[in-house]
């Protein structure tokens, strides 16, 4: 199934403290994180397009970083909302798949498997299983427990019917709603979110700690 991918790099990189785009930085001194997930999604035949989403103040840093008829750019906004919604406006395809280009580590089969789960429900998204503890907190004490075998960490990518999840945005928009995720504005206009589970390592560069543990984790696979 052909697809579009609304690659998102449009952040700011504050909680990794670098004072710059996290996507602009240079593993190992060598290739910006970015080009770690675009350059899977260009070699896949199945992907039509790559809708780039970037920032004003990047813009020309990654015009002269990437040059290829397959990407598209386009500016997101100061949410993550703004930035996919943005993307959707470029895309064609009837499926979209969501990616956050701090996720460098993408693996075939989960893409595979979230295109045809989405395909099946109208949306899915790849999903981690939680192993630790988890408890809500209130004013630093913990107020409630939750067990871990009725959670997920939801990552990306994600895949979703583009119709239904422009809707989905307007539709948020008009309520004034703000998500952090694509899968809850999804969910919340009454679509099914299918989850894909995998064991394949996906690491978001978010912090110094993420950036150096991807730096060894890509140095190993180069």
């Amino acid at each position: 199934m052909k697809y579009d991918c609304i690659l998102l790099a449009a952040g700011e990189g504050q909680r990794a403290a670098l004072g710059y785009n996290k996507a602009l930085y240079k593993i190992n001194g060598q290739k910006e994180l970015v080009l770690y997930s675009l350059e899977y999604f260009l070699k896949d035949p199945f992907c039509s397009k790559i809708i780039l989403v970037i920032s004003e103040t990047d813009k020309n840093y990654f015009k002269n970083l990437i040059q290829d008829p397959k990407v598209e750019f386009t500016i997101g906004g100061s949410m993550r909302g703004d930035s996919v919604a943005a993307g959707l406006l470029k895309a064609t395809a009837e499926y979209v798949i969501i990616h956050d280009s701090a996720r460098p580590l993408v693996y075939k089969e989960d893409v595979y498997n979230v295109l045809n789960a989405a395909e099946e429900t109208g949306g899915a998204t790849l999903a981690a299983k939680v192993y630790n503890t988890t408890c809500h907190i209130e004013n630093g004490y913990v107020s409630e427990y939750f067990s871990r075998h009725t959670l997920a960490s939801l990552i990306t990518p994600q895949c979703f019917n583009k119709k239904k999840l422009e809707a989905a945005y307007q539709k948020a928009a008009e309520a004034g709603e703000n998500f952090t995720d694509d899968s809850g504005i999804f969910k919340a206009c009454g679509n099914a979110v299918k989850l894909v589970f995998t064991d394949n390592i996906s690491i978001k560069a978010t912090t110094p700690y993420d950036i150096r543990l991807l730096e060894d984790l890509l140095y190993a696979h180069r």
